[in-house]
């Protein structure tokens, strides 16, 4: 008996071609460079997932969630939520602070909040009266109102003390740096985990305290906030994954490599 053997060549199911899943995302200033950061960091070890950011006010981000522009927001003051009766979604992310900035060659490094205090509000109006002379008058700028910056400054260090009718409103925390960058004269406030990045401006410690991650995670230095993810509703699918990927383990180091505190 002659047996045949007839060999079958195995057809392999085609596999499915992967899909990018594009998402934007926005953040106000004090959040912009961490975002970014984590955006571009998890984009590159996720090739089929691409994360735009874009930078946006405290009202603009909530207009932007609210239409859909946006799918997740970065932000250092939450806006008031949608309606009465829907939350946004939050998860806290990071811990950043408010730093006092002044020009590198003013020899000051340290300022009691209520020097501070008397300098926004146009107390004192000469460096002099600080102990740094040679500079001159005082040339105080602040930030646009809604602001997360400038809730915290007022709030903590201005208290139900009015700002001097001279300060100059700076509309972003770029403009801000740069002004004070280029005046010698100059102070005003910046984020802290920014500042600490800009060579062009000295921050400033506050009643002896300088914004460390340290220092704003165990509560010391008096002007910190928290950065929180915001979104009209809960992510799911990549982005979900993007979310718990940010607050995990690598999420911290990359806040805390850009000088931000890591919350546990």
């Amino acid at each position: 008996m002659m047996v045949v053997v007839v060999a079958c060549n195995r057809v392999e199911s085609p596999k499915p071609t992967p899909v990018t899943e594009r998402y934007r995302l926005a953040a106000d200033a004090a959040a912009l460079p961490l975002l970014r950061a984590l955006a571009n960091a998890y984009a590159a070890a996720n090739p089929y997932t691409e994360l735009t950011v874009e930078a946006n006010s405290r009202t603009g981000l909530s207009q932007a969630l609210q239409s859909g522009h946006i799918a997740l927001a970065a932000t250092s003051l939450v806006p008031p939520p949608p309606t009465a009766t829907s939350l946004w979604w939050q998860a806290d992310l990071a811990l950043d602070g408010v730093s006092v900035i002044v020009h590198p060659q003013n020899p000051i490094s340290d300022i009691a909040t209520r020097d501070a205090r008397d300098v926004f509000a146009g107390i004192r109006n000469q460096w002099e009266q600080l102990g740094a002379n040679n500079i001159g008058a005082i040339k105080v700028a602040v930030r646009e109102e809604g602001d997360g910056g400038r809730a915290v400054f007022d709030q903590l260090v201005m208290g139900d003390q009015p700002l001097t009718l001279d300060a100059l409103v700076m509309p972003s925390a770029e403009t801000m740096m740069n002004y004070v960058a280029l005046n010698p004269e100059a102070v005003g406030y910046a984020p802290s985990a920014r500042a600490s990045a800009q060579p062009s401006v000295k921050a400033l410690a506050l009643d002896g305290k300088t914004a460390t991650p340290a220092n704003l995670s165990s509560g010391d230095y008096p002007l910190s906030r928290t950065i929180s993810l915001i979104g009209a509703r809960e992510p799911q699918s990549e982005l979900r994954n993007f979310v718990a990927w940010a607050l995990g383990p690598q999420g911290k180091q990359i806040a805390e490599s850009l000088g931000y505190a890591s919350l546990n």
